[in-house]
């Protein structure tokens, strides 16, 4: 019996056009994360918001895109990616301005809100949209790398960009500056940009809509929180409802004939090891890099401006890996590009390790760059396989999941690494304090190593040079702590990962499941 080998459509130029433009939206979205804790420090100045309300300018998108994005991913599968992606735009675009012009801290809150609801639109769609515009593999390899690398350069020149706008504008031209990106994206789409729906999708069920976005909204902001508070039972309450929620919801979709969540996807072996790549990435280097951007500031006194120079070179790297990634996968199985990524990124963290210990500038800027490469093909081959891995009336779905995973890698990075090394910078730092620093300024100290600097300028003299020595020696103690465990879950998972996809090839077709629908890639 021949076997029969699919013929695969190529993308025609028109669709290389759009996927240029598509990208634009992406650089957008990472610019605006990159900016906003520039803008901050003018926007209080001038619209004057309580405590309160600036953590909630901080804060609001992030957590309403967070919980809707489940929500949206489905949403785009029944009435149209494009359609979902174009609304997301239009309101990104009035949500930006209102921003941009907001007279004070409640118009600036309900802005935020929306920009985080139309970014829950725009990324699901995106990257959904671009498993059917590439169905040849190759293809829609490089056109997902385009996508992700698009997002390192935003968060690479989103300080540079943000400091240059405010040392010559006002704080509201850093939300302006992507109206017109926007507004060009919105007008070329519709015509370049194919749509796609899912046939048999139902309605969307409220309940569960209700569910998750509030499961997931409870969890971010308790785990947040938790990172830069510590165990307050507030917090604490917060994630385990959340967590109670996300059960509740998980337990309705295994009722729902149409469910908002297909767990169905979860039962094909590769989407299951994919959607936990950016998860087990995240959740081991955010921990570390939160530290090291501290350390380089506050240990090592480098400047704000150096500090954002220097962490070009691992955005860069990262960038880089993402485009090599679609060459990788023809030579190598997914299971040896993402193994090799994951060690290579616990090796950058083990040189963290180290130079931590000296506080050699060019070692941790090498360590750091060392993570970035690695993590690059392991973000892209995860989103990849994601999506190439259910059928094409549920990629949608994957999208937003792959998103989901990735927002709690890194606020679980944050919280469980980050109080990690916290811990053990208070636990280094209390044994370590000079005499004549009060309890009041020891316990200001142990808070942060931002306090510690703060409490060595008030003591002064060979007290507070004191302080600072200690404090930036705890801090390298944290950093080396946070480096070691996420180096060691890496290397882990890399073993693991090498095994579950082991001969899995990336740049081939899926061969359609045994009663799979749809499958088209």
């Amino acid at each position: 019996m021949t076997t029969h080998v699919p013929t695969v459509q190529r993308a025609s130029p028109r669709t290389w056009v759009a996927l240029a433009i598509m990208t634009l939206p992406v650089f957008m979205m990472a610019n605006d994360v990159s900016v906003l804790f520039l803008a901050l420090p003018a926007i209080s100045a001038d619209l004057q918001p309580q405590a309160t309300q600036s953590l909630w300018i901080l804060h609001v998108g992030e957590l309403l895109g967070a919980g809707l994005v489940l929500t949206m991913g489905r949403l785009g599968d029944r009435v149209g990616r494009r359609r979902l992606l174009l609304i997301g735009l239009a309101a990104y675009a009035v949500a930006s301005t209102m921003a941009a012009f907001s007279p004070n801290p409640e118009t600036l809150i309900v802005a935020r809100a929306l920009i985080g609801v139309s970014v829950a639109t725009i990324s699901p769609s995106t990257f959904s949209l671009l498993r059917q515009m590439f169905p040849d593999p190759k293809q829609f390899s490089l056109a997902v790398a385009m996508n992700l690398s698009m997002f390192s350069v935003g968060m690479a020149l989103g300080p540079p960009l943000g400091g240059l706008l405010l040392t010559y504008f006002w704080w509201g031209s850093l939300f302006l500056v992507n109206v017109p990106v926007a507004l060009f994206a919105l007008l070329t789409l519709p015509f370049l940009l194919p749509e796609y729906r899912d046939p048999g999708a139902g309605r969307l069920d409220p309940r569960s809509v209700l569910l998750s976005t509030v499961a997931l909204v409870l969890v971010v902001y308790g785990l947040q929180e938790l990172a830069a508070q510590g165990a307050r039972p507030s917090l604490l309450t917060a994630v385990v409802v959340g967590a109670l929620l996300l059960w509740l919801f998980v337990r309705r979709q295994r009722r729902l004939a149409d469910p908002l969540l297909d767990l169905g996807m979860f039962a094909r072996p590769v989407f299951a090891v994919a959607i936990s790549l950016s998860f087990l990435m995240l959740l081991a280097a955010s921990g570390a890099d939160l530290f090291l951007v501290q350390f380089l500031q506050s240990a090592l006194g480098l400047s704000p401006g150096v500090v954002g120079l220097l962490l070009i070179l691992p955005a860069a790297a990262s960038f880089v890996s993402t485009m090599l990634t679609p060459v990788l996968i023809r030579f190598m199985s997914s299971g040896a590009v993402v193994g090799s990524g994951m060690l290579l990124a616990a090796v950058g963290l083990v040189v963290v390790l180290f130079a931590a210990g000296s506080g050699t500038v060019w070692a941790l800027m090498l360590g750091s760059t060392l993570v970035s490469v690695g993590g690059g093909p392991v973000m892209t081959l995860g989103s990849q396989l994601a999506l190439s891995s259910v059928p094409m009336e549920r990629t949608g779905s994957a999208s937003a999941m792959g998103d989901v995973s990735s927002g709690l890698g890194q606020t679980l990075g944050l919280a469980l690494m980050g109080s990690l090394g916290l811990a053990v910078y208070r636990i280094s730092l209390s044994g370590s304090l000079p005499e004549g620093v009060s309890s009041a300024q020891g316990d200001v100290a142990g808070d942060s190593i931002g306090g510690a600097v703060a409490v060595s300028e008030q003591v002064g003299g060979s007290v507070g040079a004191a302080v600072r020595e200690a404090a930036g020696s705890a801090f390298g103690l944290g950093l080396q702590v946070t480096a070691g465990a996420g180096a060691v879950l890496l290397s882990v998972a890399a073993l693991v990962v090498l095994v579950l996809l082991r001969g899995h090839r990336a740049d081939r077709p899926e061969e359609p499941e045994e009663g799979g629908s749809g499958d088209t890639a």
